[in-house]
């Protein structure tokens, strides 16, 4: 049974909102909150500071505020108990929560399991696939940069990503960490300007291809839930065209994508 503290922490937060930043209001609010609860500012029962003070002390509408509070309670950081207020959850049973704005390595892993590693099994120019060239706006034949990762949940393989970008990214990206699976590439992007801002993506359950199967140490037409999906800039400029395999057996996956005006049509992967 889970215990609730009656108390509420008075309202002191670590950090603010970033008015000159494009990522939406509510989604800087549920990082600041997510970051006082992991440092353990707010403690497992603790009632977070109301709507009303946090309306007062980030200088933001209540439909903001209600919405970071929805969006942590999806994640399963919060309980919303109506009349009461929220509360702060402990241990998390989810696999991963995954976010396509964010990078794999930005991916929470739920507590039972905290040895989440990267393999990066190629990375460098190619002709870009069809798909991903016309995701990016490219002409087919175009070269790209591509890069395929292989993660892992406590040993157990997971999951498997082809990312595709222009290849004006690769120097960018070769000159980084990212290539040897220890940073982020959306934070690497941003780093050099070009941060993400919004996505688009199609979800479904597919057969294993072969290829993939061998990856992901299943046997081949085994179920896969596949991820295709484009992100963009600020400017609407698709950058970062990625299609994840993921298995649900290893993996519970909660897809959560904000776009705000920044919505770009995509092609449908096809069918296997």
């Amino acid at each position: 049974m889970r215990v609730v503290r009656t108390t509420t922490v008075t309202a002191q937060f670590s950090g603010r909102i970033d008015r000159t930043s494009p990522e939406p209001y509510y989604l800087q609010l549920v990082r600041l909150l997510e970051a006082d609860i992991d440092s353990g500012r707010y403690e497992v029962g603790d009632r977070l500071p109301g709507e009303t003070e946090m309306c007062r002390e980030f200088a933001l509408a209540r439909s903001t505020v209600r919405e970071t509070l929805r969006s942590l309670q999806m994640r399963g950081r919060i309980e919303v108990v109506p009349r009461r207020g929220a509360f702060v959850l402990g241990e998390r049973t989810v696999g991963w929560h995954m976010e396509p704005l964010k990078s794999f390595l930005q991916l929470k892993p739920g507590v039972r399991s905290t040895d989440i590693s990267t393999k990066v099994l190629k990375a460098g120019l190619e002709t870009l696939p069809p798909l991903a060239a016309s995701q990016l706006q490219l002409e087919e034949g175009t070269l790209g940069f591509a890069l395929r990762r292989v993660r892992s949940l406590d040993g157990q393989v997971g999951l498997v990503t082809d990312s595709f970008l222009p290849s004006e990214f690769a120097s960018l990206l070769m000159a980084t960490n990212v290539i040897h699976g220890t940073a982020s590439l959306h934070d690497s992007l941003a780093e050099a300007g070009h941060g993400v801002v919004g996505t688009q993506s199609h979800v479904e359950a597919v057969n294993a291809p072969s290829e993939i199967a061998e990856m992901l140490l299943v046997d081949a037409a085994t179920p896969l839930l596949r991820i295709n999906a484009v992100c963009c800039r600020q400017d609407k400029t698709p950058v970062h065209a990625y299609t994840t395999w993921l298995r649900t057996d290893v993996v519970n996956v909660t897809l959560v994508a904000s776009i705000q005006n920044h919505e770009i049509s995509i092609p449908r992967p096809a069918s296997t």
